[in-house]
């Protein structure tokens, strides 16, 4: 191959390695950007939000439920997902936000995800 073939072969290389940064950078910024705007719509409740994902009725009428939801609070370190079985949950209920906010907490503190207490 000559030198012109060879230049040729790397501006391709060159262009397709490009193209897959943009790529990258693009579902990069996406991810980071839409992160954001979840997080400034948590609202400022010292307690922090839940946000309910999905739900569903396990066995209807019987008011077991299979809920996905997320808890959102300064103090912790990005988003928590909670999968949870059980009896339906209230967002609002100020014992489960309260309970969020603790092993937020403890989490935080500890910084392996091990709480801290057995409870």
């Amino acid at each position: 191959m000559n030198r012109e073939g060879k230049t040729v072969e790397l501006r391709r290389r060159v262009y397709h390695m490009n193209k897959k940064l943009g790529l990258v950078g693009s579902a990069l910024a996406l991810v980071c950007l839409s992160g954001a705007s979840y997080a400034q719509t948590a609202g400022d409740s010292p307690k922090g939000s839940i946000v309910v994902v999905s739900k569903q009725e396990l066995f209807p009428g019987a008011g077991y439920f299979h809920e996905k939801y997320v808890y959102t609070h300064p103090d912790c370190e990005g988003n928590v997902s909670v999968d949870y079985y059980g009896s339906e949950i209230d967002p609002n209920d100020e014992q489960l936000l309260a309970k969020e906010q603790q092993l937020c907490a403890q989490n935080r503190w500890f910084g392996d995800g091990s709480g801290g207490s057995d409870d």
